[in-house]
């Protein structure tokens, strides 16, 4: 049986934080907003954006406006100013060869990942962008990191080869990648294992929490090779089709 990915891009694919926190500060400065020191601005990547102004206590007119700033200059170019994390082409190479269906869970809009990706000449291994925003739906974006996934996961249902119970993609066989809480909380809504790499944004304690964690390319694939093994190893009886959990 087919395996899914499920992989975050900031933090976790591309070293994206240089041009992010040039943007995020050009929004914060928009509007005349204190400029936080680097132990805040260190973790900016990986929630959508809009929660990183509001938790600054943006909102209204000014939150609008800083967010405006951020897509502007990322759009002028700052996103450029980021690299590819060592061993992730190669690592991407081997899974798309090993037959695992590879799809995006990112904060970004669908433009901005396709866009990154494609520079850097990743784009062909993916079977599936799941963002916060489809690239022909700009303004509908999904707020949190589970809407993501459950966008996701709905994409995922009509790849061939993929997982299905009952119509849905059975989590059993998703591993959610990250480097943030946010990709644990995310991937727990829908019964979905999770990994964490230690190189991108997240801190100690957010490493704490994941079941799998990665300090190198080399650890993730051997994660993802464990995790391989197990779901193979413990498939037994009918797989749960996927829902989201509602926390009691």
């Amino acid at each position: 049986m087919q395996k899914i990915l499920l992989i975050d891009v900031d933090g976790t694919l591309i070293d994206s934080y240089p041009g992010i926190r040039e943007s995020f500060i050009e929004g914060l400065e928009a509007v005349g907003a204190r400029v936080p020191g680097e132990d805040v601005l260190r973790h900016i990547p990986g929630p959508p954006m809009i929660e990183n102004y509001r938790d600054l206590g943006l909102e209204g007119e000014d939150l609008s406006t800083a967010m405006d700033t951020y897509i502007s200059s990322q759009r002028s170019g700052a996103w450029k100013n980021c690299e590819v994390f060592p061993g992730i082409p190669e690592l991407l190479r081997t899974w798309r060869d090993e037959g695992f269906i590879l799809a995006t869970a990112t904060s970004k809009a669908e433009s901005s990942a396709q866009r990154v990706l494609e520079h850097f000449d990743l784009l062909g291994y993916f079977h599936v962008l799941g963002a916060a925003e489809e690239a022909d739906k700009p303004g509908r974006s999904r707020q949190k990191k589970d809407d993501v996934i459950e966008h996701t996961l709905g994409l995922l249902r009509d790849v061939e080869g993929a997982p299905l119970v009952g119509g849905e993609v059975d989590p059993s066989q998703v591993l959610m990648i990250g480097d943030r809480k946010h990709d644990l909380e995310g991937a727990k809504k829908f019964g979905i294992q999770a990994a964490l790499v230690t190189w991108g944004y997240g801190s100690e304690e957010e490493h704490a929490a994941a079941a799998f964690t990665a300090r190198d390319a080399e650890e993730l694939g051997g994660v993802v090779d464990e995790f391989s093994q197990e779901t193979n190893t413990h498939a037994a009886g009918t797989p749960a089709a996927v829902t989201r959990v509602t926390a009691g």
